[in-house]
């Protein structure tokens, strides 16, 4: 397969999109061709006009390129205008500048790919531009813009600004939440929020722009490596896909070898794309002496696969090999590339490790494929969005192969997933995961997945940690070089109290998975637990700066509560939060606080605002009648509260009849019933929820439901059987429950106690 000749050149490129066109012509062939017959009699001679190039038609699509942004800004203001009559031609356009690189058969290049990705944020009927395009026109007066915010777009690692067209009356598409540091600081007001930003920048530059100069090359361990995003030279999503999978199996195959130490797909995903930093920058980054470079380009069932091993620290090649063949033979490819790499690297392979590296889990490739998708998505989740798509997708590849023993692990991982999460956790749930645990095992208990899977099940689904070390310890020896199974460990750790076992685990996870904001995450939300605030904060920045969504924000949000006691500081960074991501996602804390501050009017319009109900968490199921309660008692409406308090118990029993073993529904029951002057159904439902969540179940998250219990308590007038259920928690890891235990007025009869100031401080 010969490698086709190709020209590079910087241009302004130019996507375009009709709008619904799928659905709009779904069986309507003749409809669908005047369509597009009409779009390029309109535009081709814009594109003349402009001294623009007609690069590809793509689908429905048009690709263009012109000699300045300049004249590609004007030639779509032109184009929308024109279209802008006729029925069902309604374009989304988007424009970058970047390289063209044209071959014998295509157009390629990374500006092409981010010229796709920003017309996907333009409203329909507008023009959305890259940052680039927009300093280029800055100072042409006839043109004007509005930014829309940093999106996420799919495949692009590096965010940047993207603006909207605003001439001719253009529309402007909905603004995104991300801001980066240097916009935050721009925009910011506030004082605290300033020196907030500032410690940030400050630990970006402590860790991730450390200088290669500061780092010595040489004493990286000579057997460490990072497996390079390979690159695509097909097109389409599924090409992408399986270019992305590729480098996540041979990333897993060379964790497979014990002498190796080899960087987690997650951190090196930074490097995916043209902007890839210099092989010694990569290794000083994440602490490898070899990276291993490829490229994949697929055709139907034929594939050609090339990989290149380079000394990162010298920046030299080492050993490369082309490999052409039918899809069905990649697993004969990932084993020759780890036993070739293993060789270079003098790194001894024992016959068990050859074993592993030169499985095959599957002889269905249509299945494998899927498999491949759902590697990169991650295995473990708690989210039910992401639970919902693995479920389905490893459930379709059982359809292509019942004994594909990982899949099997994976629709297990989603079982317990629900249940951990509290979206479902029933007895049935857990049943169904234990089902396709068994079914895995049975399949394949030489997979290091299964094991995984296993470790899951005794750790999320039976509370049984011992069990779960085990599991989690035969899957780490069959691929030592995996984050995964360390991070695993460190969670069970933590969930016995092994704070500082867990804390270890964690940075040595973190060693091979340098840049994950998932393992910052968990070590920021660990130092809560440890009231070890500062730190927590921090790690949290460190790991927003890496994924900015909203529970990252969420545990910053309790970091600062429990370390002020402050409602005014953490109410100010929760508005920060707010305006990146969305006043959504963080209404219970913002009814909180405002009930907290007297605010009732504000408390109830967040509210109002929740749309689900009940609002669920791993240790809390709060409906909204419940919520109103606390607001209306506070605010002395008591003729509101009955109704209310009849509201909560209603929904409470409806949840308790479909699953009488969640302790979170007990739980929330005793304190109505508290609220309503019944002491013996809520001592009894309280009792009942502790016992069916002891601390022996897990030592974090238990203790959220067990506080609770003072709170009914209280609410019953006896003090003393609160400060004796404080007394068996004063010395357990309560960090989390700490800020609303300094500013909610439930605590007061006890706040001056010695116990309590024991706890809070």
């Amino acid at each position: 397969m010969d490698t086709p000749q190709h020209t590079r050149r910087l241009a302004a490129i130019v996507f375009t999109d009709i709008v619904g066109f799928s659905k709009l012509t779904e069986g309507d062939e003749v409809t669908a061709l005047e369509l597009l017959a009409t779009q390029k009699q309109i535009v081709q001679p814009l594109v003349q006009e402009f001294d623009g190039q007609w690069l590809k038609e793509i689908g429905d699509g048009l690709l263009l390129s012109f000699p300045s942004s300049y004249d590609a800004v004007r030639c779509a203001i032109r184009i929308q205008k024109a279209v802008g009559g006729i029925e069902h031609l309604v374009l989304r356009i988007g424009i970058h500048q970047g390289d063209v690189v044209q071959t014998e058969t295509d157009v390629l290049g990374s500006g092409v790919n981010i010229a796709s990705r920003v017309e996907t944020v333009a409203p329909p009927g507008g023009v959305a531009v890259s940052d680039k395009v927009q300093r280029d026109i800055a100072h042409h007066a006839d043109l004007s813009t509005q930014s829309i915010g940093f999106p996420k777009l799919k495949g692009i690692d590096i965010g940047f600004e993207v603006f909207c067209i605003t001439n001719e009356g253009l529309p402007v598409g909905i603004s995104h939440g991300k801001v980066e540091a240097s916009g935050r600081l721009a925009k910011s007001k506030s004082p605290l929020l300033l020196a907030a930003a500032a410690v940030v920048l400050a630990v970006v530059a402590a860790f991730f722009l450390k200088p290669v100069s500061s780092v010595d090359l040489g004493a990286i361990p000579s057997k460490s490596i990072a497996v390079l995003p390979f690159d695509n030279f097909a097109k389409g999503e599924a090409d992408e896909n399986f270019a992305d999978g590729l480098t996540e199996v041979i990333t897993a195959t060379l964790s497979k070898i014990g002498e190796l130490k080899v960087i987690s797909r997650t951190s090196v995903m930074a490097f995916k794309g043209d902007n890839r930093p210099t092989s010694p920058e990569i290794a000083a980054k994440l602490n490898v002496a070899h990276v291993l470079e490829g490229s994949v380009q697929r055709a139907g069932e034929q594939v050609r696969i090339v990989v290149q091993l380079i000394d990162a620290r010298e920046d030299r090649h080492l050993w490369s090999e082309t490999f052409d063949g039918n899809l069905s033979e990649l697993f004969d490819v990932q084993t020759r590339v780890a036993t070739n790499i293993a060789n270079y690297l003098e790194a001894n392979l024992t016959q068990q490790e050859q074993v592993r590296i030169a499985r095959r889990p599957t002889g269905n490739m249509k299945a494998y494929e899927h498999y491949m998708v759902l590697l990169q998505r991650g295995i473990v989740h708690i989210d039910k969005r992401e639970l919902d798509v693995n479920l389905a997708l490893a459930e379709k590849v059982v359809l292509l192969d019942e004994k594909f023993a990982e899949a099997h692990a994976i629709i297990a991982l989603c079982h317990l997933g629900y249940y951990w999460s509290g979206h479902d956790h029933t007895d049935a749930r857990r049943a169904l995961a234990k089902a396709s645990v068994d079914r895995a095992i049975e399949l394949a208990p030489e997979s290091p997945m299964v094991h995984t899977a296993k470790g899951y099940l005794h750790y999320w689904g039976l509370g049984e940690f011992d069990k779960a070390l085990v599991e989690f310890g035969i899957a780490r020896k069959m691929e030592p070089s995996a984050s995964q199974h360390i991070e695993d460990i460190a969670w069970v750790q933590r969930a016995k109290g092994d704070l500082a076992q867990a804390f270890a685990s964690m940075d040595v996870a973190l060693e091979l998975n340098p840049q994950s904001d998932l393992i910052l995450r968990e070590m920021g939300f660990t130092h809560i637990v440890a009231k070890n605030w500062d730190r927590a904060i921090e790690i949290l920045d460190r790991a927003i700066l890496l994924n900015d969504t909203a529970d990252y924000y969420s545990l910053k949000i309790d970091a600062i509560w429990g370390r002020d006691g402050n409602l005014d500081s953490a109410l100010a960074f929760l508005k920060e939060a707010q305006g990146i991501v969305g006043r959504d996602k963080f209404l219970i804390h913002e009814h909180r606080f405002e009930l907290d501050r007297g605010n009732y009017v504000a408390s109830l319009k967040a509210i109002e605002s929740i749309t689900a109900d009940p609002f669920l968490s791993q240790s809390r199921v709060i409906p909204k009648s419940l919520a109103r309660v606390f607001v209306y008692a506070k605010s002395g409406e008591s003729d509101k509260v009955k109704a209310e308090l009849e509201s909560s118990l209603e929904t409470l029993k409806r949840m308790a009849n479909k699953n009488p073993i969640d302790p979170r529904v007990q739980m929330n029951m005793g304190l109505v019933y508290a609220m309503q002057g019944d002491e013996e159904q809520a001592v009894m439902r309280g009792q009942q929820a502790m016992a069916l969540y002891p601390l022996s179940k897990n030592a974090i998250n238990a203790q959220r439901i067990h506080i609770q219990m003072g709170s009914i308590y209280l609410q019953l007038g006896q003090v003393d059987k609160c400060i004796e259920l404080l007394e068996s928690l004063k010395d357990k890891p309560l960090g989390m429950e700490i800020g609303e235990l300094k500013t909610n007025a439930t605590w007061d009869p006890v706040r001056d106690h010695e116990v309590f100031k024991a706890i809070v401080q």
